[in-house]
């Protein structure tokens, strides 16, 4: 009798943890980040964490399938001051650089370390595993997107706080089973 209770304890563990792994809500990850905007494709759009008074950065591909050459000249949050468009110079150096033309038929990937988008100083503090909403301005033109703020953001700590510097250095963590 004692192996068959013990059986029967063993088994209601087991389903305990599944259903729990199952039903534990998945973390927000910048693949989930997507959006199409007439011709363009944007992927893997996300944000670094960040503190009030501190600056974001935030990092996405886009992809052109259109006949037409495209011209992204900034993002805006809500609340929050305009975004710059910054670049790598080489040995160290970076800067603004204003607009980021993406020719038909072409993929940018603004990456963190060679082209990349900044905003701030923040009005207010961006969590890890948040969503925020924002626009991307496209000339005269603004469509609005989803920022998943996480430290798989981006590969540039250049202007961010020490735990986006930390948490980019690890790896992500996964729910095996679990959907995620």
């Amino acid at each position: 009798m004692l192996p068959m209770k013990r059986l029967v304890a063993v088994g209601v563990a087991v389903a305990t943890i599944a259903a729990y792994a199952i039903l534990q809500p998945c973390p927000a990850n910048a693949e989930d980040e997507s959006a199409v905007l007439g011709d363009l494709a944007i992927s893997q759009i996300a944000a670094t964490p960040a503190r009030a008074g501190e600056t974001t950065v935030i990092t996405f591909a886009v992809e052109n399938a259109g006949t037409d050459r495209v011209l992204i000249t900034g993002l805006q949050m809500p609340g929050e001051q305009p975004a710059r468009i910054m670049g790598s110079f080489g040995q160290g150096h970076s800067g603004e650089i204003g607009t980021l033309p993406v020719r038909p038929g072409a993929t940018e990937r603004l990456d963190g370390r060679r082209i990349w988008i900044e905003v701030g100083p923040l009005a207010r503090d961006l969590e890890p595993d948040s969503a925020i909403p924002a626009d991307l301005v496209l000339g005269p033109y603004e469509s609005p997107l989803t920022l998943h703020v996480g430290p798989v953001a981006t590969g540039s700590t250049r202007n961010t706080n020490a735990d986006a510097r930390i948490a980019n250095q690890s790896s992500p963590t996964t729910h095996p089973g679990a959907g995620c």
